[in-house]
């Protein structure tokens, strides 16, 4: 094992597990998850922009998406479903560990969430954008679709199509600025998801993290829907935008800001006791998941 903390020791730790991650047969689930993310979202909106005979603009069914209280649900549980084997061990892993840092290991395997969290967000853009690509426009601004169909349509105001984008969303915010909010702050999540994941691993308890995180998705998605004040403790409330605003008030429920560093100061600390923790870990103890 090299004496110097090593990042290329640390960038082929990732890249191995990422390549292990992206073939397992797994991956079928992200599969049919986007099936049902279209079946569920993006063709009801898709409809109603046919019905008006207006076009969308090209990121708002990816909006809706990752600002629908149902979705909120379904999106991390398959993220946390496609990562619950990992960090990844097999006898393999043993004999690498031999000759690396501990905490090389647990910066390989967080940055591998990091990568892992970017690809799966970056696919769920992908299959939200361009199959509608050529029946919408590329402006900064909202379609009439989203802002006006529920005026013109008061018998379907609240279908679930047309409350797939609010009043505080688009009351509030520019479509381009909006996109890219939820993208960052869902990635963040899911982050933060796979750190945790970590965490418990590292103190040698990886049969209750996926349980927790879990929990955590489940508990932060009900009380998301009731818009209680405690979703705020969970991190789900924090990656959408339409939660942090009301309809017509500029003045914020509660800050963007606060949401950012919400997830980055989780993160942090998360994986300094991850760091922290991993010189005391015995990995003879954790069981072969391969």
């Amino acid at each position: 094992m090299g004496s110097k903390f090593s990042f290329s020791r640390i960038w082929r730790i990732m890249t191995a597990d990422l390549y292990k991650w992206i073939i397992n047969p797994r991956m079928t689930v992200a599969v049919a998850m986007i099936v049902f993310v279209w079946s569920f979202a993006i063709d009801p909106l898709i409809g109603i922009s046919k019905e008006m005979n207006s076009p969308l603009n090209f990121v708002e069914p990816f909006i809706a998406v990752f600002n629908s209280r149902t979705l909120c649900l379904v999106t991390p549980a398959v993220y946390v479903f496609l990562i619950s084997d990992y960090p990844h061990l097999d006898r393999n892993s043993l004999f690498i560990l031999h000759r690396v840092h501990k905490r090389e290991w647990v910066m390989g395997q967080f940055i591998f969430f990091v990568v892992s969290s970017f690809i799966f967000m970056s696919v769920i853009f992908i299959f939200s954008v361009i199959p509608n690509a050529i029946n919408s426009f590329n402006a900064n601004g909202w379609s009439l679709v989203v802002t006006r169909y529920g005026i013109y349509n008061p018998e379907k105001a609240y279908s679930f199509a047309v409350n797939l984008i609010t009043k505080e969303l688009y009351n509030q915010i520019a479509p381009f600025q909006g996109a890219l909010l939820s993208f960052v702050l869902n990635w963040l999540y899911m982050i933060l998801l796979g750190t945790v994941l970590l965490m418990f691993h590292v103190l040698n308890l990886r049969k209750t993290g996926v349980p927790v995180l879990i929990s955590i998705i489940a508990m932060g998605s009900a009380l998301g829907v009731f818009r209680s004040q405690g979703m705020w403790y969970f991190p789900m409330a924090h990656t959408m935008i339409s939660l942090h605003y009301t309809e017509y008030l500029k003045e914020p429920v509660m800050s963007l800001s606060s949401s950012f560093l919400y997830f980055c100061g989780l993160i942090l600390t998360v994986l300094i006791i991850s760091l922290l923790r991993v010189g005391r870990t015995n990995f003879l103890n954790i069981d072969d998941n391969e």
